[in-house]
C-alpha cells in the first residue's frame, strides 16, 4: 500500500514466514491499537479486549495481504521481504525485467490473498450454522442461520477478520495512488497513454478519492474512510503537481 520503507528502529519485531523476512515497525502496532479503540467503543466489550482482538485481526490480515504480493514476486524469481508499518505494509523485491502482466498480477494478489482468506473464514461461518454479511455491516446477508452478531470475543474477532480482508481488500483496489488499485490502473493506462500515463493515473486517483471521501462523509457516515480518501486525494494532487513540473 505504501511507497517508501520506514527506517529501522530498535523496537522493530523481526521474524520469517518460510524464508521471507518480515519486519514490523512499532507504528504498525500503535496505529492498529488507536483505531481498535475507536472501532470497539460501542461494541459492548471491554475496550482493551476489543483493541487486542482488532490488532490481532489487522496483523494477521495485513501479513496475509503482503504475503500475497511477496509469494507472487517469489514465483517470478524475485526474493522478497515484508515490512508492516502505519496502516499497511510493503512487499519489497528487486525485479529484473518486469512485464505489465506480472506487475498487475503482483499488485492484485495482495487483495486477492485477503479475499481467499476471507472466503475461507466465511465458509467456516456458514458451516458453523451462522449467517453473516458478506461485507460486515453492509450486506448482503448470506446463510439461513442466526446472524454472526459479534456478541462474543470469537464472533467479534471473526467479524474483524472478514471486515479487513474483504471490505478493506475492495477499498485497496480502487484506482487511487498508492493503493494496489492505483498501481494496477497506472499499468493499464500505460498501454494506451504511455507518454502521460502517470499524470492520467493521478488525475483518476484525485477524482476517485474525492467521490469516495464525499460519499463516506456525507452519505454513509464513515468518517475514518472519508478522511483517509481525502488525504489520499490530496497526496495524489501533490504528486500530480510534481509530475507536471
Amino acid at each position: 500500500m505504501f511507497l517508501t520503507e520506514p527506517q529501522s528502529t530498535k523496537f522493530d519485531v523481526h521474524f520469517s514466514v518460510g524464508n521471507i523476512p518480515v519486519r514490523v515497525h512499532p507504528m504498525f502496532w500503535l496505529i492498529s491499537i488507536v483505531f481498535g479503540a475507536y472501532g470497539v467503543r460501542n461494541a459492548g466489550i471491554n475496550i482493551f479486549v476489543g483493541m487486542a482482538l482488532w490488532t490481532a485481526a489487522v496483523f494477521i490480515s495485513i501479513l496475509i495481504h503482503e504475503l500475497g504480493h511477496a509469494l507472487t514476486a517469489k514465483a517470478y524469481g524475485w526474493p522478497p521481504r515484508i515490512v508492516l508499518h502505519s496502516m499497511g505494509g510493503l512487499a519489497i523485491f528487486s525485479p529484473g525485467s518486469q512485464s505489465r502482466k506480472q506487475r498487475i498480477l503482483i499488485d492484485f494478489m495482495g487483495p486477492g490473498a485477503g479475499f481467499i482468506f476471507g472466503g475461507l473464514i466465511f465458509v467456516g461461518v456458514l458451516l458453523s450454522g451462522h449467517s453473516a454479511d458478506l461485507l460486515p455491516g453492509i450486506g448482503p446477508r448470506i446463510g439461513s442461520g442466526p446472524p454472526l452478531s459479534g456478541g462474543g470475543r470469537l464472533e467479534l474477532f471473526v467479524l474483524f477478520l472478514l471486515y479487513v480482508n474483504i471490505f478493506w481488500g475492495l477499498l485497496n483496489l480502487v484506482p487511487v495512488q498508492p493503493l494496489d488499485g492505483g498501481h494496477i490502473a497506472k499499468a493499464i493506462i500505460e498501454k494506451f497513454r504511455p507518454r502521460d500515463s502517470w499524470a492520467v493515473a493521478l488525475k483518476l486517483g484525485i477524482g476517485t478519492a474525492a467521490v469516495l471521501a464525499v460519499t463516506a462523509l456525507l452519505v454513509t457516515g464513515e468518517i475514518f474512510i472519508g478522511i483517509m480518501f481525502g488525504l489520499l486525494g490530496y497526496q495524489n494532487f501533490q504528486m500530480l503537481q510534481q509530475v507536471q513540473r
